[in-house]
C-alpha cells in the first residue's frame, strides 16, 4: 500500500461523525460509540500498513494512548484484554491477515483474520457463530450496558468482579471497589418528577466516566446506587478517586437541586480494597456497603473507607 493512499484512508476515517460531533473514543459515552456499527466498519478496514504506522493512526483517530488496541479487539470479537496484550495480538493478527491473503490469493478481511487467529492460534474462541453484525452489535450492547444511563449493567459488573477477585486470589493483584449512593434521591424525584430524576442519573454516570479511568468499570448497581471497580488501585488511590467523584458531583449543577435539604444533590461513597481475608465477592460488597452506610450516617456527602472489624 502506498504512503499517500494510506494517509487518505485514515483521513477519511478521522472525519467520520457520530451524534453531531467528531468521533472521539475518549468521550464519556465511550461504550455507546464503541458498539456503533460504524466502529465495526472502522475496525474492518484494510490497514496492513498499520503495523508500521501505529502512532500515525492513533493521532489521526484522536484515540488516547493506552486504550486503542484494547477497544479495537473488543469491538471486533468482544474479548477484553490488557492494552499491552491487545497491542501484541493486533500486530500478530494483521500479520496473520497478510499470510492468509497471500495463501488464498485474495484479500482476507480483518473480521475473518481475527476469528481465525483467536479460534485456531490463540484458542480464546471455542465455538464461533456467524451472525449479522447489526444484530450482534445490538445484542452485545444490551448485554453490557444499562439502557437508561449507558453505564455497565449489574450482570456485566458481576462477571468483571468475579474475574478481578479470582486474579487477586491467585496472583496477589490489587483492586478496589467503590459503592456510591445519591443522597436523598427520592426527595429529588418527588420534587422534580421521574423524567428529571432519570436525567440526573444519566448526568451522574457522565460525571463518573469523566472522573474515572478507562480501565475502571462504572456500573449502575440499582436505582440511584452505583458500583465502580478499580483494577490495580490500592485503597489509598481508590479513596482519592472516590473523593474526586464526590467533589465533581457536588460541584455539578443539577436542575432544581436548590430545593434539596442541603440545597445540592450530593453523593455518599464507601470504599474497600481486596485483602486476603475476603472469601467472596459478596463479602467485599458488604465491606463497601458498610463504609457507605457510615458515610450516610455521618451526614452524607462524604467518602468513608472500610475499617475492618471496627466498621459498623
Amino acid at each position: 500500500m502506498e504512503e499517500g493512499k494510506k494517509e487518505n484512508n485514515w483521513e477519511d476515517t478521522s472525519s467520520l461523525e457520530l451524534e453531531g460531533g467528531n468521533l472521539k473514543i475518549g468521550d464519556i459515552d465511550n461504550l455507546k460509540k464503541l458498539t456503533d456499527t460504524r466502529w465495526i466498519e472502522i475496525a474492518s478496514g484494510d490497514i496492513e500498513a498499520h503495523i508500521q504506522s501505529d502512532e500515525y493512526n492513533l493521532d489521526t483517530l484522536g484515540k488516547k494512548p493506552g486504550t486503542y488496541y484494547r477497544d479495537i479487539i473488543f469491538a471486533l470479537i468482544q474479548i477484553r484484554l490488557p492494552e499491552d496484550e491487545a497491542k501484541r495480538d493486533w500486530k500478530e493478527m494483521l500479520k496473520h491477515k497478510f499470510i492468509m491473503s497471500e495463501k488464498l490469493g485474495r484479500n482476507v478481511g480483518i473480521h475473518v483474520a481475527a476469528l481465525d487467529y483467536y479460534t485456531n492460534i490463540k484458542r480464546k474462541i471455542i465455538s464461533p457463530k456467524i451472525v449479522d453484525v447489526r444484530e450482534y452489535v445490538d445484542t452485545a450492547s444490551r448485554a453490557l450496558i444499562d439502557d437508561l444511563t449507558k453505564a455497565y449493567n449489574r450482570h456485566f459488573f458481576e462477571e468483571e468482579f468475579r474475574k478481578l477477585f479470582a486474579q487477586a486470589k491467585i496472583a496477589g493483584t490489587v483492586f478496589s471497589l467503590i459503592m456510591l449512593d445519591l443522597d436523598h434521591f427520592k426527595i429529588y424525584n418527588d420534587l422534580n418528577g421521574h423524567i428529571q430524576g432519570d436525567l440526573a442519573l444519566i448526568e451522574t454516570v457522565r460525571i463518573l466516566h469523566a472522573v474515572c479511568s478507562p480501565d475502571d468499570t462504572v456500573t449502575r448497581y440499582g436505582g440511584e446506587e452505583f458500583a465502580i471497580l478499580l483494577p490495580s488501585q490500592p485503597l489509598n488511590l481508590a479513596l482519592k478517586t472516590a473523593e474526586n467523584i464526590r467533589g465533581a458531583i457536588f460541584d455539578y449543577r443539577f436542575v432544581n437541586e436548590a430545593q434539596m435539604p442541603s440545597r445540592r444533590l450530593t453523593a455518599s461513597l464507601g470504599v474497600t480494597a481486596y485483602h486476603n481475608l475476603l472469601d467472596s465477592t459478596i463479602a467485599m460488597i458488604e465491606e463497601a456497603d458498610s463504609a457507605l452506610y457510615r458515610a450516610k450516617n455521618s451526614g452524607r456527602n462524604q467518602v468513608k473507607a472500610f475499617l475492618g472489624g471496627s466498621d459498623e
